[in-house]
């Protein structure tokens, strides 16, 4: 036996206390409406207050570029853009090359420098004396 449910009241309107429930959709719509216009207003008088503050601050407009912009010397400052400088590279060169070389660090007390490989094994070689 098949039961089947009866569709006699899917025609009928919703019962009163279901029918206040709906979307007040011009309410929606008049505080977007308010919302923007008052966003609006507040941009514009923010706009005009900045207007008049940069007047009072700058009354003879703003001040004109420097001449000297765009060159690659500004005194002794280099104004060099730094994916077109190669101090780093030459810094890390000189440096590698000091680590791997023999050169006098103070020629009258008769310190030098070595190289890094060297010195480590002097070092390993005078633990290991000690340790004895």
């Amino acid at each position: 036996m098949t039961y089947e449910p009866s569709r006699s009241t899917e025609h009928l309107p919703p019962p009163p206390a279901q029918e206040e429930e709906g979307i007040g959709w011009f309410r929606v719509i008049g505080t977007g409406i308010a919302a923007l216009l008052v966003f609006s207003i507040a941009t514009f008088v923010v706009y005009r207050y900045l207007n008049l503050r940069e007047r009072m601050l700058q009354p003879l407009g703003p001040d004109p570029v420097p001449g000297l912009l765009g060159q690659p010397e500004i005194g002794i400052v280099d104004q060099v853009p730094f994916d077109v400088t190669r101090s780093y590279q030459a810094y890390r060169r000189d440096s590698l090359e000091r680590l791997s070389s023999w050169g006098w660090m103070d020629r009258q007390k008769g310190i030098v420098h070595m190289p890094v490989e060297r010195a480590m094994e002097l070092e390993v070689a005078q633990q290991k004396e000690q340790q004895k």
